[in-house]
């Protein structure tokens, strides 16, 4: 029986020692290199794909009046329209809407494009806010806020034609629809300088009256809080409305008073001071009263 050397019975002294195969470590590297490839692919691929996603948005929010057909979202089943719920703060009703919109048998809630629908109502100067929303399978639901007349602008266009333009709060001139004659005859008429109404750029429509803002208040305050007042005012008029400006005024012409004459501050102190001054027995006998000046802070002039 033969003696092994103590040498060939030794074991490695360390795991350092061990040295890693080589087709191992080879192997390694091309997975990797496979991965690497593999994730460069499908991030290319995520780039290409928003950057057609960022091109259909873009050009459909660069079409604003265009139809409102075309949107790809299909949340729900392709049925078409059987309803559309349309509702509205003022005046507007369905039948304004379904007007407006166009034929709609056929289409499915899935093919109506909410972006371009409400960018389209808000083109619409009396509606000033707009929130669509499909209600699946078969409604359609529509709900806007309307601007709320204050005055009425009769001016003559192109044609030698009188054509009458509400007034905004705000200051916008805009064709109304849905109003009936008995709430127009409502509003009292605005009278200022033509210099002061300008078109637009486009020749479409007149720009915002900018002293509109500074009498709004008054007419509003006295529409809610004083409406047997309000409802007698005629024509309104100013001049320079400006409550920094020593000479502006606002006037008002109505039924039963032939001029209440205002200073664009403190509407509330002065229609109260109206108000007392209407109690009072000596006017209430009058018929008619000539004038009625309030712009002249606690003084009150007036003439019967």
């Amino acid at each position: 029986m033969s003696i092994r050397k103590k040498k060939d019975l030794a074991m490695p002294v360390s795991w350092r020692n061990l040295k890693p195969s080589s087709a191992r470590k080879s192997s390694s590297r091309i997975v990797a290199r496979k991965r690497f490839v593999t994730f460069a692919r499908v991030f290319v691929y995520l780039i290409i794909a928003s950057g057609i996603a960022g091109s259909v948005v873009y050009q459909q929010l660069r079409q604003p009046n265009s139809n409102v057909v075309g949107q790809s979202d299909y949340t729900g089943p392709s049925i078409p329209i059987q309803r559309i719920d349309f509702r509205s703060d003022g005046v507007l009703n369905d039948k304004w809407f379904l007007n407006w919109m166009g034929p709609i048998r056929g289409l499915s809630l899935a093919q109506v494009n909410l972006v371009k629908l409400q960018h389209n109502l808000l083109q619409e100067d009396q509606i000033i806010e707009v929130k669509v929303k499909r209600n699946f399978p078969s409604t359609l639901q529509v709900f806007v806020k309307e601007r709320v007349p204050l005055l009425v602008l009769r001016l003559r266009d192109n044609q030698l034609e009188f054509r009458d333009w509400l007034v905004s709060s705000d200051g916008l001139l805009y064709e109304g629809s849905g109003y009936s004659t008995a709430m127009m005859n409502l509003l009292p008429s605005l009278k200022i300088p033509g210099a002061l109404i300008q078109k637009k750029d486009n020749n479409r429509g007149y720009k915002k009256l900018e002293g509109i803002p500074v009498i709004a208040p008054l007419l509003e305050l006295a529409r809610s809080e004083y409406p047997e007042i309000f409802r007698d005012w005629t024509v309104v008029s100013y001049n320079r409305p400006s409550d920094k400006d020593p000479g502006a005024n606002v006037t008002v012409k109505s039924r039963r008073i032939g001029t209440i004459r205002f200073n664009p501050s403190d509407y509330s102190s002065q229609l109260k001071r109206l108000r007392y001054l209407l109690d009072e027995p000596k006017f209430l006998q009058a018929s008619f009263i000539r004038s009625i000046d309030l712009s002249h802070g606690r003084s009150v002039f007036a003439k019967i």
